[in-house]
C-alpha cells in the first residue's frame, strides 16, 4: 500500500487528517479514493493502516484500523559529514543515505567545496534535502527520516563532542589506513561519524586538522571514487560489517 507522512497531531479517535501535497498525489496521481486503503507513519515512530473516509480538495479524512510500532531503524547509529558536492549529488547522496539507515547528515563548506552554502543562501537547500529524506524515508519503510542539518564550516565539524563514537575521514592519497583494518581494532563500534570530501577531496591541511581532532584516516581502496560513490558505499560497508544490511 502507498506510504505517507502524518503528523501525530492530526490524528485523534482514530481518525486521522492528511493534508498538504501528499492530499493531490493520493487523490489525482494515484487516484485513491473513498473505500481505499494507505499506510500513514508519523513523526513518533508510529505506522497506521488506514481506509479513507472522506475527500475534498484540501484534505483526507482516513480511518484508523490498525496502529504498530514497526521496527526498521538500524541498531546502529552512523552520522555522516558530507562536504558539499555540486548540484545535484547532494540529492542523490541524502536520498540513498536515507534507504541505507543513516541517522543525520551533516553538510558543510571545505577547502575545495564548490558552491560553498552559508545563512540564507542555505535555507531553501536544506528545506529541500529535508523533503527529499523525508520522500526516501515513505518508500523505504523507515520509522524516521534522518536529520538533515544546516551546512556549518569544516572547522565546526571537527568541534562536534561526540563520545565513544568511532570517527572516520575518507582520503585516498597514501598514509591513510585501510578501511578494514579500522574495523578490526574496533569491532564493537555502534556509533560512527563519517567524513566524506566533495569533488577534488579534501585538503592536506584538512586532513591534518582532522587527524588532530581524533578522526582516522582511512581509504576504500585502490580506486578514487567520486564524492556521492564514497558516501553512498561507506554507509553501506558499515551496514554490512557492524548493522543490518545483510
Amino acid at each position: 500500500m502507498p506510504r505517507f507522512f502524518i503528523e501525530k497531531g492530526r490524528i485523534r479517535d482514530n481518525i486521522g487528517i492528511i493534508v498538504g501535497e501528499d492530499v493531490k498525489h493520493i487523490s489525482r496521481v494515484l487516484r485513491l479514493g473513498v473505500g481505499d486503503r494507505v499506510v500513514l507513519f508519523d513523526d513518533a515512530g508510529w505506522e497506521y493502516h488506514a481506509k479513507i473516509k472522506e475527500e475534498s480538495f484540501r484534505e483526507l479524512m482516513v480511518d484508523i484500523i490498525k496502529k504498530f510500532l514497526p521496527q526498521r531503524e538500524s541498531p546502529i547509529e552512523i552520522i555522516l559529514g558530507q562536504g558539499l558536492p555540486k548540484l545535484p549529488k547532494m540529492d542523490i547522496i541524502i536520498q540513498k543515505g536515507t534507504e541505507l539507515g543513516v541517522s543525520e547528515i551533516l553538510p558543510f563548506n571545505s577547502d575545495r567545496s564548490i558552491p560553498k552554502l552559508i545563512n540564507d543562501k542555505s535555507f531553501k537547500k536544506v528545506e529541500r534535502w529535508r523533503k527529499i529524506a523525508l520522500e526516501a524515508t515513505k518508500q523505504c519503510g523507515r520509522n524516521f527520516p534522518p536529520h538533515i542539518a544546516s551546512p556549518v564550516d569544516f572547522s565546526e565539524i571537527l568541534t562536534r563532542d561526540l563520545k565513544d563514537t568511532l570517527k572516520l575521514i575518507l582520503w585516498e592519497e597514501e598514509g591513510a589506513a585501510a578501511l578494514k583494518e579500522v574495523f578490526d581494532l574496533n569491532p564493537n563500534a555502534n556509533k560512527f561519524f563519517i567524513l566524506v570530501g566533495p569533488e577534488g577531496g579534501f585538503s592536506r591541511i584538512e586532513i591534518r586538522k582532522a587527524h588532530e581532532a581524533g578522526f582516522n584516516v582511512a581509504n576504500m581502496g585502490i580506486r578514487i571514487l567520486r564524492s556521492e560513490t564514497a558516501s553512498i558505499s561507506i554507509l553501506s560497508v558499515i551496514q554490512h560489517r557492524f548493522g543490518d544490511l545483510n
